[in-house]
């Protein structure tokens, strides 16, 4: 509402200054707005008339040619079709004026005795034109850099929140218990273990606060790191669970959030219980080197865990601030999690 006032208030004060221009450049005297007042209200009138066809205009151009799509085409269009309007509403209604106030008005006799004035207001008037149409464009331009800047902080902040998300879920209590808790075990047991349990642990969490502020490493990067977190897996079951990574070399450069494989298959560990009777096998493997798919078999549900929801939502949400390809999960007598390759994005 308040822009359509402010156009209102400016189309005054436009009728207002054309009214004076004319005025003086025929009689080289500033009129009195009080003696002249139903001229002033008629150049108003026209101005206000042009000033909200112009507005609906660009409206409808804005629905049928957006600047975004053809920003050349959308200028000149919006152009062309602005003095259109404009010379076509100043006749219209100047002559409806003017056949009011004198009876023997004609197109010829207006010419006649107004032939310069005539010219000087069309010129000015494409002028106005051309100056209102690189206003609206260099406004639309900063809007839409505004909103682009505002956008882009936007997706930086949820991105960080979805990082901030996924490394608290990595450096958590629950999961560094379980940690020592096997080290205090090996100890005894096996004292070299241990000590490379210790160094394979350190090497993961080093992996995760490196690459927290990331927002891609290589798939390479994220294969080896899988690799020193299933070490303390395995160590940790015992040998129950195997993981088989079969990845083609082509499509190791490509882009990956960091901690995506390594959530997947925390889950799939979390997910199921792992003993000599119920072992766990978790597959990464290429599909046609578009997809990289991460399947697990499915033995028995703990009853204390909490639902995978959370953690399959943070990486989805975080794959839709790169890529429309969608995230298919498929769970059936396997539990299987299909991402897309992120090719072409830099690093």
């Amino acid at each position: 509402m308040r822009k359509f006032w402010l156009r209102i208030v400016v189309s005054i004060c436009i009728g207002i200054l054309y009214f004076l221009y004319l005025f003086y450049s025929e009689e080289a005297y500033l009129p009195s707005i009080l003696q002249n007042f139903p001229h002033v209200i008629i150049s108003i009138a026209i101005a206000i008339s042009i000033g909200l066809s112009l507005y609906f205009s660009d409206k409808q151009l804005n629905k049928l040619l957006p600047w975004k799509e053809n920003l050349p085409a959308r200028f000149i269009v919006g152009l062309v079709a602005n003095i259109l309007i404009t010379i076509s509403l100043i006749a219209i209604l100047g002559g409806l004026y003017y056949g009011f106030i004198n009876e023997s008005f004609s197109v010829e006799w207006l010419w006649l005795q107004h032939q310069e004035p005539i010219i000087k207001l069309l010129i000015i008037t494409v002028i106005a034109v051309l100056l209102y149409s690189l206003i609206y464009f260099a406004l639309y331009s900063y809007n839409q850099y505004a909103v682009a800047q505002l956008s882009d902080m936007q997706e930086q902040r949820k991105h960080l929140k979805l990082q901030l998300e996924a490394l608290k879920s990595q450096l958590s209590p629950h999961y560094l218990f379980n940690s020592l808790n096997t080290i205090s075990s090996l100890i005894f047991k096996d004292a070299d273990l241990a000590e490379d349990f210790i160094r394979r642990l350190a090497l993961t969490y080093q992996y995760i606060l490196d690459n927290n502020k990331r927002q891609f490493v290589t798939l390479d990067e994220e294969v080896e790191f899988v690799k020193s977190y299933n070490y303390l897996l395995k160590v940790r079951f015992e040998n129950h669970l195997h993981l088989e990574i079969n990845l083609p070399k082509n499509i190791m450069s490509s882009a990956i959030p960091p901690l995506t494989l390594q959530m997947l298959v925390e889950n799939a560990v979390k997910h199921n219980l792992i003993n000599k009777n119920n072992p766990l096998y978790i597959y990464i493997s290429a599909i046609d080197n578009t997809n990289i798919s991460i399947c697990n078999t499915k033995t028995v549900t703990p009853s204390h865990v909490k639902s995978f929801k959370v953690g399959l939502k943070n990486i989805k949400q975080r794959y839709r601030l790169f890529t429309s390809a969608p995230i298919k999960v498929t769970d059936s007598a396997k539990f299987t999690v299909t991402l897309p390759v992120l090719k072409g994005i830099e690093l």
